[in-house]
């Protein structure tokens, strides 16, 4: 349950589509499950392709109407002992890619069983590495003798397990299947609440197809329909899969982040400031990179983390937080970067923001100090008497503070005490203990302790200048 609401929370706070130039329909976000849909005057035209298209002149492919295509990768027909790698997959991947098509896949399998769904995806997985998709991975399911009477109760866990394990290993998972398939046992409303993209293949009582698919319109439950077995597509010498989508949100690499902390305007030099927000997109989000550039050197990030969500939310806690610290960085001007890189490959901008860190100085003459009672006092004036004495022109009830001072500036000057001071500043900051509550009280010490330095150097001076007041 919580992985559904994750997606859910995910696609509903995907970004604003853009309309690519290719396509100027207006685009909504109508439709089921938070399914990021383009109006259903919106049809992008595309193809699924296999070995039996057999060569494909993708450049040809390209200046047609086709936008996208879905290529077969495997299939595992275990009722026959059937495990196959399409033997023009790699070709057709590497071509279409470099004809600037938008491409899927898919895995025709005839898994039944959680087992059998995870053994099959697997197999799959191990033709894809290195690869990148920018529509989804499809497990296509239409077996007449070992899925199609299962019912859903039964066969959804299994189902939505193989899914997983496709997002689970960075690509965007969706189903392929008929409209008589999915009545039968796949639970549609189960697949559109956890955000699964739909591909349905629906002929409306057509043997192979229609010529055309004007007059129908399935963009209320899918997202790519399916129209035809027998279509036409220049570049291809045999018949074809001809496909409408009805989303733009595979060709629009967006990812949003939600409920956000950013650091704006000037933070003060030392100061906690903690990241916070989640990260999320219409499609699986393989990395999300946080970095901090100084302004005058915007290449080289002075820090840096990355981390590997394999879905598509992340919310900015944890280790990414505790990468990025803000308390150790020097007063400068800065820049806060966060990218993401999604399952098509593509990175995408989702945080670019200035700051500056300002100083952090002592509190002066003019400021106030709390009483712990919830009033204010003025800050009291030091006066100085001798070499290294001070004294508080407050009440005497307050002389022991001038006594602690002297004794932090003794410590400083003969024990050395401010390189024992940096040493475990830097200790702490090694080992990212600057946010435990054991490190801010020791940082509070550290604090008396340079201030009592500071003192200490400040009577040094005034008697330097001042020798008659011995």
């Amino acid at each position: 349950m919580k992985r559904i609401l994750r997606r859910l929370t995910s696609l509903l706070t995907a970004a604003v589509l853009m309309s690519a130039p290719a396509f100027s329909a207006p685009a909504d976000r109508s439709g089921h499950g938070g399914m990021l849909r383009a109006a259903a005057a919106v049809s992008i035209p595309g193809i699924d392709v296999s070995k039996y298209q057999e060569e494909i002149d993708w450049q040809e492919v390209a200046r047609s109407d086709v936008k996208f295509a879905i290529l077969r990768c495997c299939k595992v027909i275990r009722a026959y002992d059937d495990w196959e790698l399409d033997p023009t997959f790699e070709e057709n991947y590497e071509k279409a890619k470099a004809a600037g098509i938008a491409v899927g896949c898919y895995l025709f399998t005839d898994a039944a069983t959680e087992e059998e769904f995870l053994e099959d995806v697997g197999y799959m997985l191990g033709f894809l590495q290195d690869k990148s998709f920018e529509f989804p991975v499809f497990l296509d399911m239409e077996s007449p003798i070992r899925q199609e009477h299962l019912p859903p109760e039964v066969f959804m866990p299994a189902l939505l397990a193989g899914l997983e394990k496709i997002e689970d290993a960075g690509h965007t998972a969706g189903v392929y299947s008929s409209s008589a398939f999915f009545s039968e046992c796949i639970d549609r409303s189960q697949l559109l609440e956890a955000g699964y993209p739909i591909w349905e293949a629906n002929y409306f009582d057509t043997t192979n197809g229609l010529t055309s698919p004007v007059g129908h319109d399935l963009s209320a439950e899918a997202t790519i329909w399916q129209y035809s077995g027998c279509g036409r597509c220049p570049g291809i010498r045999t018949t074809v899969d001809r496909n409408i989508c009805y989303t733009y949100q595979f060709f629009n690499h967006q990812a949003v982040i939600a409920n956000s902390v950013l650091p704006t305007d000037t933070l003060k030099a030392g100061s906690n400031f903690t990241l916070a927000g989640t990260v999320s997109s219409g499609t699986v989000l393989r990395t999300i990179t946080g970095s901090i550039f100084r302004k005058d050197t915007p290449a080289e990030p002075v820090q840096s983390v990355t981390v590997y969500p394999r879905a598509r939310e992340y919310k900015l806690t944890g280790f990414f937080t505790k990468k990025l610290i803000f308390s150790t960085l020097p007063e400068d001007s800065y820049e806060l970067r966060i990218t993401a890189v999604d399952s098509s490959g593509t990175e995408i901008e989702v945080v670019n923001t200035p700051f500056e860190i300002g100083a952090g100085d002592l509190p002066s003459e003019t400021e106030h100090r709390s009483d712990g009672n919830g009033s204010s006092q003025p800050m009291p004036e030091f006066h100085f008497a001798g070499q290294g004495h001070l004294h508080e022109t407050t009440a005497p009830a307050d002389s022991s503070r001038s006594g602690g001072l002297n004794l932090q500036a003794w410590l400083f000057r003969h024990m050395s005490l401010r390189r024992v001071l940096t040493t475990a500043t830097r200790i702490g900051n090694k080992l990212r203990l600057e946010r435990t509550p054991l490190y801010r009280i020791v940082s509070k010490s550290f604090y008396k302790l340079e201030a009592g330095y500071l003192i200490s150097n400040l009577c040094a001076a005034h008697h330097e200048a001042n020798p008659e007041t011995e």
